[in-house]
């Protein structure tokens, strides 16, 4: 059968057609795309619903979230009533401050950097956590301090935006010249704090990891490589893995480097050294300015200067550590600094108690 062929202007008919379909569909697929893009801010939004984050029953207001930090600018003051979130404030002006170096290390940016961006809303916040609970955000997106306002608000000296994840170790051990109860803690070469020695958890890193490399770091800062050799083995000991620590705390740290946005938490874990380990010679290196072995006792102007959440958590670590030995419960008084003349009998006393644990111990 003879076929009659297309005409030119039909021809340009069914690609003009074609063309119209063509186009349609893409619309469609676009129309779909955005739908799907909206739907997905949307998402995004209802996870960054603003809230106010209340002070939990019982805490205390931080204090050194809002005190100075040698390399910030002034804070804004904010007084103790006025730090719970929930307590309205509409003139509330806190110094905005993020360091450059941290803006300098955006991770979209640079390769290798440690820092979150600059827009709070590109982090990815389903991946984040808090020990402290759901993270709340302010107006601008920005999340909100757990424990209320700090008087600086952006990132100061942190890198992430929200909590920022470290881990102390809790190193004990009996003096083996004295008996005393003592803690491995280093002068922070920042602001001259008596502190454990610890670190951030770098991405990726378990927090027992985290815990060793921050010890050896900090606070034994070898030359030689014999040395070196021989205190790994006992730090393999000591560590053991991190399956020998116990964790003491797990939670917001009052830390002068806070702000509203960005915040400290951490993990402590107490390990107790016995035999060889005990006799380590702390060497100060990373960021210690010095290392030493502190007593633990109420009369060591040193140890009633610790860091007050540090001090808190070595004071848990000792009752812990004596429990059964008599010194469960004066083991607290440590967190205290000695009062007047009249308690001194007292805390002579636990300190005798603690000595003779000590030596008890030596010799089982």
């Amino acid at each position: 059968m003879f076929r009659r062929s297309k005409s030119r202007s039909e021809s340009r008919h069914d690609v003009q057609t074609e063309a119209r379909l063509r186009n349609h569909r893409e619309q469609e697929e676009k129309r779909l795309e955005e739908a799907e893009a909206e739907k997905q801010l949307q998402q995004k939004a209802e996870k960054l619903a603003i809230s106010e984050p209340k002070l939990s029953s019982g805490s205390r207001p931080h204090t050194q979230a809002r005190s100075a930090f040698p390399f910030y600018p002034a804070r804004a003051v904010v007084a103790d009533e006025k730090v719970p979130w929930a307590v309205k404030w509409p003139d509330y002006s806190p110094t905005t401050f993020t360091a450059p170096h941290v803006l300098a290390n955006d991770s979209t940016v640079k390769p290798g950097g440690w820092a979150d961006p600059v827009d709070p809303t590109s982090v990815d916040w389903p991946c984040r956590a808090s020990y402290e609970g759901p993270i709340a955000f302010d107006g601008h997106q920005q999340p909100l301090n757990p424990r209320g306002r700090t008087g600086m608000s952006q990132r100061g000296y942190l890198g992430k935006w929200g909590a920022n994840h470290a881990a102390d170790p809790i190193v004990t051990r009996f003096d083996p010249a004295s008996g005393r109860l003592q803690v491995a803690a280093i002068v922070r070469s920042d602001n001259g704090v008596i502190a454990l020695p610890g670190g951030m958890v770098d991405a990726g890193e378990i927090v027992s990891a985290t815990v060793r490399r921050e010890f050896a770091e900090e606070v034994l800062n070898l030359p030689s490589e014999a040395q070196r050799s021989e205190v790994t083995r006992l730090l393999d000991q000591l560590f053991a893995g991190g399956g020998g620590g116990k964790v003491v705390y797990r939670g917001y740290v009052d830390d002068p480097r806070n702000t509203d946005n960005a915040w400290m938490e951490t993990t402590a874990f107490h390990f107790h050294a016995t035999g060889a380990a005990a006799r380590l010679q702390l060497t100060a290196g990373g960021d210690a300015a010095r290392a030493f072995w502190l007593p633990v006792s109420p009369s060591s102007k040193e140890y009633a200067s610790m860091l007050a959440d540090h001090r808190a958590w070595v004071d848990q670590a000792a009752a812990t550590l004596h429990k059964g030995g008599g010194a469960s419960q004066s083991a607290s008084l440590a967190s205290r600094p000695p009062p007047a003349t009249s308690s001194q009998p007292a805390a002579q006393g636990l300190d005798a108690r603690l000595k003779s644990l000590g030596q008890a111990r030596g010799r089982q």
